[in-house]
């Protein structure tokens, strides 16, 4: 059983489910995920879209639609009895699935950690009790976890996987529709609705101000696999700012861009490894904001900016993230070359902590080593 949410995590587990396919071929695999997992064969119970939401006010808005996905999810577990759990991020949901494989008999192999040691650190101990392996991605993780008895494996960074072999940045932004002399700025939202109903309205006012003061400024959108199509066309729609849309293309446009506007995840990493400087933007319903922030630990929400172990990129958080101070932010460094310069040597020792290539395949490995203990 594979459960992954929003599309890097789609995307990561289906590399996984990948990687263990080519060791064990009659593998079957069952599950909630997006396009990517469906792709790779997986048989899916719930789509990844309808469950991904973050914070405690929009889970509670889709606590119908989460009951019934976990109801199915409990059924599967005590019918089939699959020889592993494999939960992929998504904390607030697969925590509840590890407690049902656990009273299912059904080891858990958790690949990419909750940050649990962000906030609700807490969790680490539930981990602890319901988790056979975590499979980390960052090496401060793998730490972190010896620290408090957790059985760990580091693979590194699976996003290195994903970067594709592209053509000259010329030609990419010509396929993109963009011409040499267009300032392109990429708008990534996010991939669930609730982040995109909240940032992208600000993402829009903001571009607004900032073609005003460069009117040869150029906006694209990468709209993620799994995010709703027709949510971003009615937000996009009403803008006062033309907006190119790019499905699926998240890869392509941060290539391309000269700035990138990104929210706080997985493609503030990607951005990076495409030398794209960015500001780095989030916001949650209130109630779920006042209560995170008494829980964080750490001095950045910005994964680049956690590796840095520096505010490399500037961060536009809650109330800070309004249309003017992205305008600002973005000008500044439009406006500053020099700050660019600073920006890139400490995006390098972002790059190195991610570590090689062939992070599937070494998680599969450790998938392999607990279905067939033993073998290695």
């Amino acid at each position: 059983m594979v459960v992954a949410g929003e599309t890097s995590g789609d995307q990561h587990g289906a590399r996984l489910v990948a990687a263990i396919q080519e060791q064990l071929p009659q593998a079957e695999f069952y599950g909630i995920g997006g396009d990517y997992l469906a792709r790779q064969g997986v048989k899916i119970a719930y789509p990844a879209q309808d469950l991904a939401v973050v914070g405690l006010w929009e889970v509670a808005a889709k606590l119908p639609i989460v009951g019934r996905a976990l109801a199915n999810l409990w059924q599967y577990l005590k019918n089939t009895r699959p020889q592993l759990a494999i939960l992929v991020d998504y904390p607030d949901f697969n925590f509840w699935v590890a407690r049902f494989a656990r009273h299912f008999g059904v080891p858990v192999l958790y690949y990419i950690s909750p940050q649990v040691w962000a906030w609700r650190r807490y969790r680490v101990h539930t981990i602890a009790r319901l988790v056979e392996r975590m499979v980390v991605i960052f090496p401060f993780e793998e730490q972190f976890y010896q620290e408090h008895g957790v059985a760990v494996t580091y693979v590194g960074h699976p996003l290195l996987e994903t970067m594709p072999a592209l053509p000259p940045r010329s030609e990419v932004r010509q396929q993109l529709g963009l011409a040499d002399q267009d300032l392109a700025i990429a708008l990534l939202p996010g991939s669930r609705a609730s982040e995109i109903e909240r940032l992208l309205p600000v993402m829009l006012a903001g571009a607004e101000l900032v073609q005003q003061q460069v009117p040869g400024c150029r906006f694209v959108l990468p709209r993620a696999a799994t995010a709703p199509v027709e949510l971003i066309n009615r937000l996009i729609s009403q803008a006062r700012v033309p907006i190119k849309i790019s499905n699926e293309q998240t890869h392509e446009v941060l290539a391309a861009a000269d700035l990138a506007v990104v929210t706080s995840g997985t493609a503030t990493l990607e951005a990076a490894l495409w030398g794209t400087p960015m500001v780095i933007v989030y916001r949650l319903a209130p109630l779920s904001y006042q209560v995170g922030k008494r829980l964080i630990r750490v001095d950045h929400i910005g994964m680049v900016n956690l590796l840095a172990q520096e505010r490399l990129f500037p961060e536009l958080i809650q109330d800070q993230l309004t249309p003017a101070a992205l305008a600002a932010q973005i000008n500044k460094i439009l406006s500053e070359p020099e700050l660019w310069g600073r920006m890139r040597s400490g995006l390098e020792r972002v790059i190195t902590s991610l570590g090689g290539t062939g992070a599937s395949r070494r998680a599969a490995q450790v998938a392999l080593e607990i279905l067939e203990p033993g073998s290695n």
